[in-house]
């Protein structure tokens, strides 16, 4: 599945995050996720993730990569990207999770025809426990009783939830089996009512 941009190009609707990681890990996690299917990998902060991503020929398939050099936007004021953004922007990656759900923002992308990319859209990383004091919701009984409910696991049914507000979502996972397990997330569909369900677990952090 993807996600058509407004400039017309198309960004696969599930991708993987490699922050953090580094040289031969990187590269051979995603010749794994390459083989699951994955085309859409987020390198959050270029330095030794693009060397990486280099060798290998690992590149030379269609892929989606996006590069954000650290520390840029902090740089530009506010003002100036948000009228950007509203001018020319085609995605937005904010983190959005369950307990962290920040309706009204992905509303207002969407509304102006920016796509939403999702980080950390399984919650509970060092990013979010640092800056916004959220935690994981994989262990939340609603979220546990819908994934009994699917027969999936609570990630599938987290990450399937944020497909279904029409957000593209990269989760990061350095173990083969969960980069299999986040992938297949395209053979059910939540209904309004268990979508509206999980609205209720919103911490609004």
């Amino acid at each position: 599945m993807i996600m058509e941009l407004k400039n017309g190009l198309k960004m696969p609707i599930i991708g993987l995050g490699v922050w953090r990681m580094e040289g031969k890990s990187i590269r051979d996690l995603i010749l794994n996720a390459i083989k699951i299917g994955y085309r859409h990998f987020d390198c959050a902060g270029v330095g030794a993730t693009a060397s990486a991503l280099d060798q290998d020929g690992v590149l030379e398939i269609d892929t989606t990569i996006s590069l954000k050099p650290p520390g840029m936007l902090w740089k530009i004021w506010f003002q100036w990207i948000w009228f950007a953004v509203l001018e020319s922007g085609e995605a937005c990656q904010i983190e959005t999770h369950p307990y962290f759900q920040r309706d009204s923002l992905v509303k207002f992308c969407q509304k102006h025809g920016i796509c939403v990319t999702a980080h950390t859209p399984l919650g509970g990383a060092v990013a979010n426990t640092e800056w916004f004091g959220s935690v994981s919701c994989l262990d939340d009984p609603v979220l546990k009783g819908l994934a009994q409910k699917y027969k999936k696991t609570v990630a599938q049914l987290v990450l399937r939830w944020g497909i279904q507000r029409n957000s593209v979502v990269i989760p990061k996972s350095s173990k083969l089996e969960r980069l299999e397990e986040n992938f297949h997330v395209f053979g059910f569909e939540l209904t309004k009512e268990d979508m509206e369900l999980i609205k209720g677990v919103d911490r609004k952090l």
